[in-house]
């Protein structure tokens, strides 16, 4: 069996209040451990906050689409939104072994994205962004 959930948000950060509640809803009804809710909801915040930050929309209202998903074997998040086209796969790693004062701001975000995710996809569709996050589940201990 599949759980689905769509929301749709304003270009707001206080919207992020709404994804952690749905995450959090969604891992508890199925059983999924907290370790992996928090890797959850930290990669989807980080996602969209960059939208919301960086995707040009200035001060006009805007929505995206954020759909969820969990099945028998992974959950699936898909962030859709209207902004500057960006592609997060092809986002550079940052040079973590620079020292601090000579490491480019930004970036990070992404990159730990990367690493708490199994995959990130990217495509533009009808000029939309749309990533695509998965992660493989893993279940409480019963």
């Amino acid at each position: 069996m599949t759980e689905h959930t769509t929301l749709i948000l304003r270009n707001d950060i206080s919207e992020l209040q709404r994804v952690t509640a749905s995450i959090s809803s969604l891992c508890a009804r199925e059983g999924i451990p907290a370790d992996m809710e928090y890797d959850l909801t930290l990669a989807l915040e980080e996602m969209i906050t960059n939208v919301v930050e960086h995707a040009g929309f200035g001060d006009r209202e805007h929505v995206l689409t954020v759909r969820l998903s969990l099945n028998e074997d992974e959950f699936v998040a898909q962030i859709e939104d209207e902004g500057r086209e960006f592609d997060p796969t092809q986002h550079p790693t940052p040079e973590l072994d620079a020292p601090l004062a000579e490491r480019k701001i930004g970036g990070l975000g992404i990159h730990l994205v990367r690493q708490i995710m199994e995959s990130m996809e990217y495509e533009r569709v009808d000029g939309r962004n749309v990533v695509t996050l998965r992660k493989k589940r893993i279940r409480s201990p019963r």
